[in-house]
């Protein structure tokens, strides 16, 4: 009974996530040139921004924050291999929720 609903629970809280995962990554194919955009690209990230020309104003091993005044840039992220690609002040405003004082 109780595994049941945890399941239940586990699955809904898994397609809210998936959900609010996809509208993010459809903002940043909509977003202005000249826009931060965060790139998720897991041991790559770096060379994904380099492939699409874009510059680099903050980079982590899987995360690289970049913005080009090219149109479509987003796009050419997903191209160069990002895995996902969202404005980059959702991700610097929860980097300071879970930053270490």
């Amino acid at each position: 009974m109780i595994i049941d609903r945890l399941l239940r629970f586990a699955a809904g809280a898994m397609i809210v996530l998936a959900v609010w995962t996809a509208i993010l990554a459809g903002f940043a194919l909509t977003m202005p040139p000249g826009t931060p955009l965060a790139v998720f690209a897991p041991g790559h990230a770096l060379e994904t921004v380099a492939r699409a020309h874009g510059s680099f104003e903050s980079i982590g091993r899987s995360v690289a924050v970049t913005r080009s005044a090219q149109e479509g840039f987003a796009r050419g992220l997903y191209r160069a291999g990002a895995l996902l690609v969202i404005d980059a002040r959702i991700v610097m405003s929860c980097r300071h929720l879970f930053a270490k004082t």
